[in-house]
């Protein structure tokens, strides 16, 4: 398995992969798995990642000169300035294809055995987590489970990206999200969708979506002016659109709004007797699982490409 990647940057804008040690005098490659870009006048892009966070700087083989921090985003065209002359620009498709091969590089962030001890108090019942011998400490006897279990192979990566990152918010979301039981957003005659607003309506192209629901744009700005929270709203030909706020603090407070048919809400709230705010972060988790398996698929060594 690479470890280490070297690119050229070729004058019709396409990238050409050359062996690691031609890395052309004065330009070395650090030992940590990392994607090298060489460029016109002597410059180089050099990507490094450690714990889910990437490194990109922009830099010379000339002696003395210091080299540049730079932040590469998908789908996003780089500038690179060049000491004066014409900037190096970089399409969107090569700053996203740099991000992909940087990635695949590395493990994913996190520890599995933090994660797997964690998940056994949400999952305890599960096969894969009942192990007397407590084989599900090794993380490749547990990847044989999440091959055949794609409930048990989210629930892990959404979990374990999420306390790689301290994001606490996001455990409490996952536990909402298996209480509800998974399957439930996969059901065909179940309808959901989710959006979010700073302090105020969605988007025009949310508010639009809703009026498709019949749900009325008076209807949205009272719901906003309400001081209560959660707030639900009725309507016999839709369902149930449900308005939480959430933020510790006045200064970030945002909206979530959650749509529910009618049989998937008389699921989750009458037979599963779920709480209206842990049913609005059961279906903020279904997008967090979605984002956790992208992320997922970027690393090397992918348990299951879905």
């Amino acid at each position: 398995m690479r470890r280490k990647l070297l690119l050229e940057l070729l004058s019709n804008g396409t990238l050409a992969e050359l062996p690691p040690d031609n890395a052309p005098d004065g330009i070395r490659l650090p030992e940590e798995p990392s994607v090298m870009l060489l460029l016109p006048h002597h410059k180089y892009l050099l990507g490094t990642e450690q714990k889910g966070s990437e490194k990109w700087i922009y830099a010379s083989d000339k002696p003395g000169t210091q080299p540049q921090k730079v932040f590469l985003y998908d789908d996003e065209i780089l500038s690179l300035t060049n000491d004066g002359s014409q900037p190096i620009i970089l399409p969107a498709r090569t700053v996203t294809a740099l991000r992909k091969e940087l990635f695949s590089l590395n493990e994913p962030p996190g520890r599995h055995t933090a994660t797997v001890l964690l998940l056994r108090t949400f999952m305890r019942d599960h096969p894969a987590l009942k192990s007397d011998d407590a084989g599900f400490l090794d993380e490749k006897i547990f990847s044989r489970f999440m091959k055949q279990d794609i409930v048990l192979y989210k629930a892990y990566w959404t979990l374990r990206f999420a306390l790689s990152r301290n994001e606490m918010e996001e455990v409490a979301r996952l536990k909402a999200w298996l209480k509800a039981d998974p399957e439930v957003f996969s059901k065909p005659e179940y309808s959901s969708r989710l959006w979010f607003s700073l302090l105020g309506l969605p988007d025009e192209n949310a508010v639009n979506e809703l009026e498709e629901l019949s749900f009325s744009r008076l209807e949205l700005q009272r719901m906003v002016g309400q001081g209560i929270s959660p707030i639900m709203v009725y309507n016999p030909n839709s369902g149930w659109l449900v308005l939480g706020r959430f933020g510790r603090i006045k200064d970030t407070i945002f909206f979530v709004w959650a749509y529910f048919n009618h049989d998937m809400w008389a699921d989750l709230r009458e037979t599963k007797k779920m709480r209206v705010n842990d049913i609005i972060l059961a279906l903020w988790c279904e997008a967090d699982t979605q984002n956790a398996m992208e992320e997922r698929a970027r690393y090397k060594g992918d348990d299951i490409r879905i």
